[in-house]
């Protein structure tokens, strides 16, 4: 049976498990299902989808005002909201002009460095540390209440993950064990609907280690910075808490390291000049070789870990799934800052923007007399030596889709460029859709910035 002779309530069902990516392409190439494609009931689902919303950091949704679009005005809803809102340097001066405001106060009497909390991805929950006791707490902004605390050491530093699909979120962090120079692993996962949690994850490391800073958690594995007491540089350790195993990564070797489901992201620096960084996707199905198992006993870890560190991965041992030069204009750039989100319209797919910026050219001519008293006189007129600077160092945001493979391996999967622009300043990379703007009382506001839009497409 021909696939377009199912049943409509059927056909129907199945579009919504897709993407909006695969419901425009099947409405643009097949006649036959092109009305199910664009059926009002579909794009309210889509427009509704949290991986959608979670994707771009959308307010919460007015399910009413939607079903009262018609279907055009829901794909207008999709294509503002996908669009965005300008950077907030555009619209310092009228924040109007670039984007409309949703605004949710959440109140946090207790929250003792209101600087220091956090919008998670998908901004409807903040994390944050209580006043009172040294309690870590996730707050949502939806229902501005605190829906889970836990009691913690003073400065422990924590990284969340959100369940994909789920109200779960699981906080990982780490703190001093009860003997001198231990620390151990925590690993807490959180109902955020009731507010129920229980410990998945708790190992402790042995005194040889002297320092660790928790930088990742996605699904089931962790990325952690641990000083081995025994060498100067720190390293990068991937575990997979559900396994109780680990893999020692190389330090010197990797900057601005993500994880992805199923892949980590990570930079690396050419070795020849003028040394410019390369982007590179890495399946995790290739550290299936590397991984050791956790021991139950401190004194265990310490003689595994003396053999884990010397022998850690370089990024040519590794089968690299696909890579890519950071290059603008033809010229290498070096990474100053990764951002990785969820691509809002492919499922599974992700978006990276990488802030870059172009090292100087060093020419081997000779310099003149009369150019290097030129440059003196420039500088000490007042010509702003970032001026000069500018005119020879470049930077730029460049932006990548990455789709993941058809098996474990990375098999067909792809990165590519998808825009590159130029920018004169670091903060003109950063173009959040939610943000918490300092508030003196005793409250904490959350602005959702919106890409200006008719009143039809307002949601």
């Amino acid at each position: 049976m021909p696939f377009e002779a199912l049943v409509e309530d059927v056909l129907l069902r199945i579009f919504c498990f897709c993407d909006i990516s695969t419901v425009l392409a099947v409405s643009a190439i097949n006649k036959a299902l092109r009305r199910i494609a664009l059926s009002k009931q579909l794009w309210i689902s889509l427009v509704l989808d949290p991986r959608f919303r979670d994707a771009l950091d959308l307010p919460p949704p007015d399910r009413e005002k939607l079903e009262s679009l018609s279907t055009e005005e829901l794909i207008t809803v999709v294509e503002n909201a996908v669009a965005g809102p300008g950077p907030l340097w555009d619209s310092a001066h009228d924040v109007s002009c670039s984007a409309t405001l949703t605004s949710i106060r959440v109140p946090l009497n207790d929250m003792k460095d209101r600087s220091g909390a956090r919008l998670l991805p998908g901004a409807r929950y903040i994390f944050g540390r209580s006043m009172t006791q040294n309690r870590l707490c996730i707050y949502d902004v939806w229902s501005a209440r605190r829906i889970w605390e836990r009691l913690a050491q003073v400065h422990t530093m924590c990284e969340v993950d959100l369940v994909p699909g789920s109200a779960i979120a699981r906080v990982f962090f780490v703190q001093k064990g009860g003997h001198p120079n231990t620390h151990t692993l925590h690993v807490e996962e959180v109902d955020l609907t009731t507010g129920a949690s229980h410990e998945v994850f708790d190992f402790g490391l042995d005194s040889i280690i002297s320092g660790v800073m928790p930088w990742v958690i996605m699904g089931d594995f962790l990325l952690a910075t641990v000083l081995y007491s025994r060498f100067i540089d720190a390293f990068l350790v991937l575990i997979n808490w559900r396994a109780s195993t680990l893999v020692g990564l190389g330090r010197d070797d990797f900057f601005h390291v993500k994880l992805i489901p199923g892949y980590i992201l990570l930079m690396y620096q050419d070795t020849s000049p003028p040394c410019g960084h390369i982007l590179v996707a890495t399946a995790l199905e290739a550290f299936s070789d590397h991984w050791k198992s956790l021991t139950d006993d401190g004194a265990g870890l310490a003689a595994q870990l003396k053999a884990v560190f010397p022998s850690t991965i370089t990024i040519n041992s590794l089968n690299i799934t696909t890579q890519e030069r950071l290059e603008y204009s033809g010229r290498p750039m070096r990474s100053g800052l990764m951002c990785v989100t969820s691509d809002p319209l492919c499922a599974g797919a992700c978006n990276i923007s990488v802030y870059a910026f172009q090292l100087p050219e060093h020419s081997p001519r000779h310099v003149t007399l009369r150019e290097r008293f030129s440059t003196r006189i420039l500088s000490m007129a007042g010509a702003v030596r970032g001026a000069e600077a500018r005119s020879v160092v470049a930077q730029a945001v460049l932006c990548y889709q990455f789709t993941p493979g058809v098996d474990a391996a990375g098999g067909g999967c792809s990165l590519r460029l998808v825009s590159a622009r130029r920018v004169s300043h670091q903060k003109q990379a950063h173009c959040p859709r939610a943000v918490l703007p300092l508030s003196k009382g005793n409250w904490i506001d959350v602005v959702y910035r919106e890409g200006k839009c008719t009143d039809a497409g307002r949601h």
